[in-house]
């Protein structure tokens, strides 16, 4: 009932955003409310979280404690978009995407194999932020990539009217980005630190792909910093890293639990 409750909010933030209003215009009261309503779901979302994963020193992290986790930090995303004018269809899409990842979490493993240290869910909550941080910066590439092809090809169409302007969407991409590089950078150096015998524990696949998508994402920031990188070859390189990302980290833990019946750390 709880996990239902916390999806219909998300969904319902999502059709609300969706739902055709001028985008600069204020928030009209009856999404304010629902937008309300989704705060107030983000924090005992995030409350429940905290006391069967962080706080509890027997808790494993499951792939369905994962999927959770993402989904929750998608809605915080989502509702930070959600209240700048300009990207609130964004807003409306990283809800949806919570919501999906709520959906996916019912046909997940529910029990992780062995309990973890509170280094070891350090190691994986800072995986979490830099996945999602790189997810809906993911999201807004695909959408930067439409965007620019319409300009490209001088058609308006409901896409244009939702999302600002190209220049808009590209420097929020960029805070994504670096948001989410910093934490992968942070979850890497914990991995190196915490995890004993790195490369011996069905590891090796995962360290060596989110080692190259960390580079890909460090070149990119100093690029987009330093040189003012941006357009097609940018972003096409972003979803490169990315796939990276989601194939070293949810590609190891599918085939370690569901496969192999182990836990990874």
């Amino acid at each position: 009932m709880f996990v239902f409750t916390i999806f219909a909010t998300y969904l319902g933030s999502a059709a609300a955003l969706f739902t055709r209003f001028s985008d600069s215009s204020p928030i009209p009261s009856g999404r304010t409310a629902m937008l309300f309503l989704a705060g107030l779901a983000i924090a005992v979302h995030g409350g429940v979280l905290a006391n069967q994963v962080i706080l509890n020193p027997a808790a494993g992290i499951a792939l369905s404690d994962v999927l959770s986790v993402i989904g929750w930090l998608f809605a915080v995303i989502g509702l930070f978009a959600a209240l700048q004018p300009g990207f609130r269809a964004l807003g409306g899409v990283v809800f949806a995407a919570s919501a999906l990842m709520l959906t996916l979490q019912y046909f997940a493993p529910g029990s992780a194999p062995d309990a973890l240290s509170w280094q070891l869910k350090l190691h994986a909550m800072l995986s979490l932020l830099a996945y999602s941080f790189l997810a809906a910066g993911a999201i807004l590439a695909l959408a930067s990539l439409a965007q620019d092809r319409q300009l490209r090809a001088a058609k308006v169409t409901r896409l244009s009217s939702l999302l600002p302007p190209l220049l808009a969407t590209e420097e929020f991409l960029s805070t994504l980005l670096t948001a989410g590089f910093v934490f992968l950078l942070l979850s890497v150096t914990s991995g190196f630190v915490f995890i004993e015998s790195l490369f011996t524990q069905h590891l090796t696949h995962k360290t060596v792909l989110s080692l190259v998508a960390l580079a890909i994402f460090g070149v990119l920031v100093v690029g987009r910093r330093v040189a003012g990188w941006r357009g097609k070859r940018m972003l096409h390189l972003y979803l490169a890293a990315f796939v990276l990302l989601v194939l070293a980290y949810f590609g190891s833990k599918l085939v370690l639990e569901v496969i192999l019946g182990e836990s990874w750390g």
